[in-house]
């Protein structure tokens, strides 16, 4: 693979969506979370953020065959989130996207796609950073703008707020999918899965971070979504159907704004499937 080769910079949009009260109760349910907040129509789940900007993100996620030569397939590599107002039921959302940049690695070439999401007012609601991870060798280096660093502070570990473990349902694929968008035949078919060597079809990226973000809520924001500006994670590991994922929340401190940080991972069968994660809140 080549890094060069992977155009940055050129905008698509915008793609409006309109941000249904019943499509956010029913991504609630989806991600097995009953703040109750989600189906009264006052607050939105954190990660809802991914539906209204799904087709924009699909319109610049495909990279040139050129850029791809020896690649090994690939996934949901990082998500960044930062929220400069609340997401609110009603809401028509605008997005622009583009290529905003490469990072190479050991394992492959990430490439991060810029979300831009606007109100009808023109106010910047949401900016999103969306990358996918393929794999395989790579040359070119690094390309495009610098990305926000969430990297997890290790003197975090000494201040844990508390761990809580939550569980996946056999039809959780089905159901987020239906709720996001997002059918990739991976996560809705076991013979796919197989294919790609696991041993059955497997959670959805988001949804690993949807259902931990019940944890996250809780912990970090005293149960109000509002509050919350900023989520960043690393995916780092696949969550089957029917397993539970168990999340641990750590302070980090004072940040910009009278903002508090905290930093979390999650833990499946054993294995870290979230790494280096961020989360920003307002205070109370």
């Amino acid at each position: 693979m080549d890094s060069t080769k992977v155009p940055l910079g050129e905008k698509l949009g915008p793609f409006s969506n309109f941000c249904d009260p019943d499509e956010i109760a029913a991504f609630g349910l989806a991600i097995n979370d009953d703040n109750p907040r989600y189906q009264d129509g006052s607050a939105v789940p954190p990660t809802y953020a991914v539906v209204p900007v799904f087709e924009a993100f699909r319109s610049v996620a495909a990279l040139p065959p050129e850029s791809m030569v020896n690649g090994r397939g690939g996934g949901h590599g990082e998500h960044e989130l930062i929220y400069h107002q609340p997401i609110t039921p009603g809401m028509t959302l605008h997005t622009t996207a583009d290529r905003y940049a490469v990072i190479t690695s050991k394992a492959g070439m990430n490439v991060f796609v810029r979300l831009i999401s606007v109100d009808d007012s023109g106010q910047t609601v949401l900016e999103q950073y969306w990358s996918a991870i393929n794999v395989g060798e790579v040359t070119g280096g690094n390309q495009g703008g610098p990305m926000p660093d969430h990297t997890f502070p290790e003197a975090a570990r000494e201040r844990l707020v508390g761990t809580k473990t939550v569980t996946s349902t056999r039809d959780q694929t089905f159901r987020y999918a239906g709720a996001s968008g997002d059918r990739a035949i991976i996560h809705v078919s076991d013979q796919a899965a197989t294919r790609m060597g696991q041993r059955s079809k497997f959670l959805q990226g988001a949804l690993s971070l949807g259902l931990s973000s019940r944890v996250l809520v809780e912990l970090a924001a005293g149960g109000d979504p509002r509050r919350i500006r900023r989520v960043a994670v690393r995916f780092s590991g696949y969550v089957f159907p029917q397993k539970d994922i168990e999340v641990s929340v750590y302070e980090i401190g004072p940040v910009d704004n009278g903002r508090t940080a905290y930093a979390f991972e999650a833990v499946s069968e054993g294995r870290t499937v979230l790494r280096h994660g961020r989360i920003e809140v307002d205070p109370a």
